[in-house]
């Protein structure tokens, strides 16, 4: 029997996909022939993660992996935020980008990705360096879904094995030393600067969301093209196939007919030797 549930994530979560259900089964059995009913049900209530949530759960259990950068690099850009200091935030944006670009690199050596594997992945290491709840969940090893990692997180509100994590950002962020208060209007200037950054970001983001709902018309109109001229080869090729009975059936006739030929052509030259003959013979009764 697991000890708590815990111990029954901890397992399920590290093992294979493929082994989670027959094994939170197992469980949730031991747990209730234990008498422990409560723990049964909790364990029948852990969702199977999905492809992309089991490979980022296998990478934190990782050692040689870039995982457990996701817990700091999210706290030094907190930080930056609350400065307001553009220049770090520009340069930690850019580490931010270069560390999920490397997470995915050492995902793939996890399994095979697919294309909407890896883009659910980066949305797991994106959401996880933002939030310092998600990257608990996803150090533990407990992901679920990248559809959901604001529930994944409140799941595990006081999980054992993810409170480390907890603790490290707490005292992260007692031990920074405190800043001299700057003037309000730089203050103010740094807010506004911030501010436009913010605007010119989700501009990005909704003009490069534009441009990838028209690339994805551009794909399924470029299928459609694809899947009529699939059609199209294939009635061609059935059409080819017809005519080319058709011809070995005509080319049968042909070859018959001739052999009939030949044959009329012969009894016909038979015929006209008797003829000829017949004539002869009649020549020669009149002489």
């Amino acid at each position: 029997m697991p000890a708590d549930l815990d111990a029954a994530a901890d397992e399920l979560y590290a093992g294979t996909r493929e082994d989670f259900t027959p094994r939170r089964k197992e469980l949730s059995k031991e747990a209730k022939t234990a008498g422990d009913t409560t723990l049964a049900a909790a364990i029948d209530k852990l969702a199977k993660p999905t492809t992309s949530a089991w490979i980022a759960n296998q990478l934190a259990r990782d050692g040689s992996s870039d995982v457990d950068q996701v817990a700091t690099l999210g706290e030094s850009l907190r930080k930056a935020h609350t400065d307001l200091d553009g220049a770090e935030l520009r340069t930690l944006s850019q580490q931010r980008t270069k560390l999920v670009n490397t997470l995915i690199r050492q995902a793939g050596k996890v399994a095979q990705l697919t294309e909407s594997v890896t883009r659910e992945l980066e949305d797991i290491f994106t959401t996880a360096i933002a939030d310092p709840e998600v990257a608990r969940v996803l150090l533990a090893g407990r992901l679920t879904s990248a559809k959901d990692l604001a529930a994944a997180a409140a799941a595990w509100p006081s999980s054992d094995a993810s409170a480390g994590v907890a603790d490290t950002l707490a005292a992260s962020v007692a031990a920074r030393p405190k800043k001299p208060k700057q003037d309000t209007a730089e203050l103010d200037r740094k807010r506004e600067a911030a501010r436009r950054e913010l605007d010119e970001a989700k501009a990005a983001v909704k003009e490069a969301e534009a441009d990838r709902k028209e690339e994805e018309r551009i794909l399924e109109q470029a299928q459609h093209a694809v899947d009529e001229a699939t059609e199209r080869v294939r009635r061609v090729y059935e059409e080819l196939d017809a005519a080319e009975a058709e011809e070995k059936e005509a080319r049968r006739r042909v070859g018959s007919a001739s052999r009939s030929v030949k044959d009329a052509e012969r009894r016909a030259g038979q015929a006209w030797r008797t003829v000829q003959q017949t004539e002869q013979k009649l020549a020669d009764l009149k002489d």
